[in-house]
Formats: C-alpha cells, structure tokens, sequence
C-alpha cells in the first residue's frame, strides 16, 4: 500500500493511509475540504479534533507503527448528519472500562472518551475495539 491513498464522493470520503503520524495532517486537509464542500451544519472543530485524537490512537497503539498494517478512515453524509470511521488492524483495546470523566491535568492521556463526549452527537466501538464510529446530528 501506498502511505496515503484517499477517495472522494460527495456523500463521502474514504482514506487507507499507513501508520505514520505524518499521514493524519493530510487526512485532516481532506477532512476540511470534505466538510467546506459539503457538511453544511456539521461542526467542522469538533470532527478535526475527533479525527485526529480517533488516528493518533489507531497509529500509537491500533498498529503500533506496523509496516504492513493499514488504518482506514472514513466520512459519510446522510441527511440526518454524518458518520466517520477509523479502524485498524490492530488487537482491539478494552473500551468498556474507558470513562468519559476528564483526567487530571498532569496526564498525558485518557482523553479520548471526554472528546467524543463533549464534541459529537454520539459514539460506539465494536466488540474486539479496534472499529470507532462517531456520529454528528446537523445543526
């Protein structure tokens, strides 16, 4: 696999990129276009924050920097709102005990669940947690 590979529609955006850190920066250029073009009502921070924070995660500790590994991210429109998606092909983490109180300020993660809270209409993983969806009701 090419280190990013992306491909746009205008109900959606989908991005196979490599576990490199350096990749999140192009997906969220792509992730403002998309919205600039078409998320009308969606808050553009909120789903820029989420996205980094869901591909941080999927790079550090999903793939673990893994050559061959892969991360798929995905946006998609519907009347009601929008949907993304990042998933990796790592082992999955333990969700469940994840809390969406806000860490003490000297941590230096434990974030996630607070974010997604605060900046999205909703979230669930799958059962091995290794598949994110977040959810935004438009304005």
């Amino acid at each position: 696999m090419d280190g990013f590979e992306v491909s746009r529609a205008p109900e959606g955006l989908e991005v196979f990129l490599a576990p490199k850190l350096r990749y999140i920066d192009e997906a969220g250029r792509e992730t403002e276009r998309f919205l600039a073009e078409n998320g009308a009502g969606i808050d553009a921070f909120g789903v820029l924050l989420i996205m980094r924070e869901a591909l941080t995660n999927a790079v550090l500790y999903g793939s673990r920097h893994e050559e061959d590994s892969r991360i798929r991210y995905s946006l998609r429109l519907d009347p009601g709102g929008l949907t993304m998606e990042v998933e990796d092909d790592g082992d999955g983490f333990d969700w469940k005990s994840q809390t969406a109180d806000i860490p003490d300020i000297t941590s230096e993660s434990g974030r996630g669940t607070a974010i997604m809270t605060l900046y999205s209409s909703g979230f669930q993983y799958n059962e091995k947690g290794n598949r994110l969806a977040v959810y935004w009701k438009r304005d």
